[in-house]
């Protein structure tokens, strides 16, 4: 029996080593496909993270900076439910900011201090998340201690 020279000198590849190869890649690229889907997540939340810190941030700067100490209540605060902050925005519908201000007393029943929580939550898939910042605001004019 005679042997034919192939042209060239090498031998090619079979149909099984092909379609070897082609599952060995196939498994190779939905690793990365998953892996890849967990990143866009990831970055999908840390989005909404900064989103609602900067809303809590922003807020409490106004807390702040408002110009009576008498002006720091909840009522001049009033939570914003989801769709309402900064007038119906789209980028700020999934959030919803509350303002909790409580007052420290002295002992003549006069408030010295607040103490002020900025809280900002949103829903992610699998429950609520949320964002907290707290200050205290002292009354520097008329102490009575």
């Amino acid at each position: 029996m005679r042997m034919k020279k192939r042209i060239g000198g090498t031998a090619g590849m079979t149909l099984v080593e092909i379609l070897v190869g082609i599952t060995i890649f196939a498994i190779g690229v939905l690793g990365l496909t998953r892996v890849m889907f967990q990143a866009m997540q990831a970055n999908v939340k840390s989005k909404h993270l900064v989103v609602a810190t900067n809303l809590a941030h922003q807020r409490m700067e106004q807390i702040i900076s408002s110009m009576r100490y008498d002006n720091i209540t909840a009522t001049n605060f009033p939570t914003e439910d989801y769709g309402a902050i900064n007038g119906s925005s789209a980028d700020y519908s999934f959030y919803r900011r509350t303002v909790t201000i409580a007052d420290s007393l002295n002992a003549l029943n006069s408030s010295v201090m607040k103490e002020v929580i900025v809280r900002v939550e949103w829903r992610e898939k699998g429950g609520t998340r949320n964002v907290e910042m707290h200050s205290s605001i002292a009354r520097f004019k008329d102490i009575n201690l």
